[in-house]
């Protein structure tokens, strides 16, 4: 853990103490829908800190200003898809979604993982520079954002991307999938596109214990019973819950794979790299990639980045809510009437002792017992049931394990005004509009809403502006 980060820490636990606008709303019921709130840690970690003890946020903190760190040559890489984890995580703050599709599939990749869109032996233009004297970028300087993108058609692919083409089977001339049609059901290659998703609230998630998972399933009607999808992560079989495929178990498991599939870093939980395609390789004097796996290697602390990352998203707290007006109060109860709380359910309670399940950092380290106490036994309203639903026609045309070319994992709708992009790959620009797109298992739920007036329909948009 560098110094400077642990004084930057201490100095944001005596700041963070202080009254938040979302805070003051809450108090006096304000129902005004508004961005402010977003990002903040738990609100008893900023108590206890505010009593003196300041380990989680300490922690949080920490995490926190590794998740805005920007990987540079040679470790980014080498192939990836952003170099900083708060790159495609910030809208409407750092550890939300983003505002752009971050990430490419392809239906018959059997490698797994996604499309890597940038290449480290594509990125640089120069080698290092010098102005007056001083080196000031040491690493040569990029094409801007990231160098040539491998899905523009217009891209002269260098020795990794034509690698990465090749093994992810990709083209720039692939369509976006439809799994109901009849080239899919021939077994036309195809793409999905997809966005990242916001972390807000995560630790709660983390906190479910699988029976849950499993009883909310049983208890829905037969018609959209999501399936629980469970994974072996982590040394244990574990229900999966993150990622729009709920391909993911644990905070932990969802930081080492992104940081090796979306940054090219290799680390304690994921420590072999993608491709080796620059590995020993220079250009313009900057080494591409050296040989020295994993790169995030665990510390003293017993911590690594990725278990930093971990913390940052376990204590970040879920979106704040503002008061509903009466159009808002009525959209509730619309929300209700339609079915929509089959899938998105509004409220799961976390498991007694969270500790015994969620894992260890990669050096051993458990959870504080403070922090256990604080995501023990809570009831939180994420508005989704984190299974897995046949979605017809909305679905990607991706395959991941049981999870089908039609099944997508419900998407959590609390802080859904926070985002500007709708749907896994962006599609719907308003929320009536991802509504309107639903299909499969929520397509009675879509009819119901689309035969309401006008009125009652943005009455249930202001009522999702609130929570």
């Amino acid at each position: 853990m560098r110094v400077e980060k642990m004084l930057m820490a201490a100095a944001c636990a005596t700041a963070m103490v202080i009254v938040t606008v979302a805070q003051a709303e809450a108090q006096f019921d304000i129902a005004v829908p508004n961005l402010s709130g977003f990002g903040e840690p738990l609100r008893e970690v900023v108590n206890q800190a505010a009593r003196g003890n300041t380990k989680n946020l300490q922690l949080f903190a920490d995490g926190q200003f590794d998740f805005t760190d920007v990987e540079t040559l040679p470790v980014l890489g080498p192939i990836f898809n952003s170099r900083a984890c708060g790159a495609c995580h910030f809208q409407p703050a750092l550890g939300g979604s983003g505002g752009f599709i971050n990430e490419v599939r392809i239906r018959n990749n059997t490698a797994g993982g996604p499309l890597h869109i940038f290449a480290s032996d594509n990125i640089l233009r120069l080698g290092p520079q010098t102005q007056g004297g001083t080196t000031i970028f040491p690493n040569g300087v990029e094409s801007t954002p990231l160098g040539c993108q491998i899905t523009s058609p217009n891209c002269t692919r260098s020795a990794c991307q034509t690698e990465e083409a090749t093994r992810t089977t990709f083209a720039t001339t692939l369509a976006i999938c439809d799994p109901t049609s009849a080239a899919f059901a021939h077994g036309t290659n195809c793409t999905a596109e997809r966005q990242s998703t916001p972390l807000f609230g995560f630790g709660f998630v983390e906190a479910v214990a699988d029976s849950t998972f499993s009883a909310i399933a049983a208890g829905q009607p037969d018609s959209i019973r999501g399936v629980v999808k469970k994974v072996n992560e982590l040394g244990r079989t574990r229900v999966a819950r993150f990622g729009w495929k709920a391909d993911v178990a644990t905070l932990r498991g969802f930081a080492g794979d992104a940081y090796l599939n979306e940054m090219g870093v290799t680390n304690p939980d994921f420590p072999a790299e993608r491709s080796r395609c620059a590995v020993g390789q220079s250009q313009y004097g900057v080494l591409l990639d050296a040989e020295d796996d994993p790169e995030d290697e665990t510390q003293a602390d017993g911590r690594a980045d990725i278990d930093r990352f971990a913390d940052f998203m376990r204590m970040l707290d879920a979106p704040p809510v503002v008061g509903q007006n009466d159009s808002a109060l009525a959209g509730h109860n619309l929300f209700r009437r339609l079915g929509c709380g089959g899938c998105h359910v509004e409220s799961i309670t976390t498991a007694a002792n969270p500790a015994a399940f969620i894992p260890p950092t990669t050096g051993g380290v458990p959870i504080t017992p403070s922090l256990n106490f604080f995501l023990a036994n809570r009831t939180f309203h994420p508005f989704s049931d984190f299974l897995l639903h046949d979605m017809g026609s909305l679905g990607d045309g991706i395959t991941s394990g049981v999870a089908g070319p039609r099944h997508m994992r419900t998407a959590p709708l609390w802080g859904v005004r926070g985002k500007s992009r709708f749907l896994h790959d962006g599609r719907a620009e308003t929320l009536a509009d991802a509504i309107s797109l639903h299909d499969g298992q929520a397509a009675a739920a879509r009819d119901r809403f689309n035969a309401l007036t006008a009125d009652q329909q943005r009455s249930i948009i202001d009522f999702l502006n609130t929570i």
